[in-house]
């Protein structure tokens, strides 16, 4: 069973402010430890003092160089010191990470898990497995969701999963 570790609600209600300038983003702020460790199609980075616009998001690396990265090529995020309690339930799928997938711009092609669907696994508690288009299998229970991302509980752990990211969605009979 998956417990709420914190108040999401309020959370995704503070991160939905946009404008044109950079933002410090409250997910990242002030409900992550920071280094946050993002996994984007091209490897991880870990990225403090982050501020967002509605497509990119920069930080400043472990060099302090100033890095931005467009919104579209993170899969999905947690506390850098967290990566030992969040690697147990992460697994990778060889033959996806094989197709070298990229990022896809156009929402109508992206694969969609149905809120219905989600709202359900949500209220059931359900353990799920997502597959990002990386082949990162991630094994968890969905703590809340909006348009663009789920909040996901691995183990202790709540991990940001970016819905453009997604190739798969599943939730494993349950053994009575």
């Amino acid at each position: 069973m998956c417990a709420n570790p914190f108040e999401l609600e309020a959370l995704t209600q503070a991160s939905k402010k946009q404008s044109d300038n950079w933002e410090i983003n409250p997910l990242f702020s002030e409900y992550f430890e920071q280094p946050v460790r993002f996994i984007t199609y091209t490897g991880i980075k870990d990225l403090s003092k982050i501020k967002t616009k509605p497509y990119l998001l920069r930080g400043v690396d472990a060099d302090r160089e100033r890095i931005q990265i467009g919104k579209l090529h993170i899969l999905f995020a947690f506390p850098k010191e967290k990566m030992p309690d969040v690697k147990p339930y992460v697994k990778i799928r060889t033959s996806v990470k094989a197709q070298k997938l990229q990022p896809i711009e156009d929402p109508n092609e992206r694969f969609h898990v149905n809120d219905e669907v989600l709202q359900q696994a949500q209220q059931d508690k359900s353990n799920v497995n997502l597959v990002t288009r990386t082949g990162h299998v991630l094994n968890g229970c969905i703590q809340h969701f909006d348009k663009y991302i789920l909040y996901m509980q691995l183990g202790e752990q709540v991990v940001v999963v970016y819905r453009h990211g997604l190739f798969e969605f599943t939730i494993p009979e349950q053994a009575d």
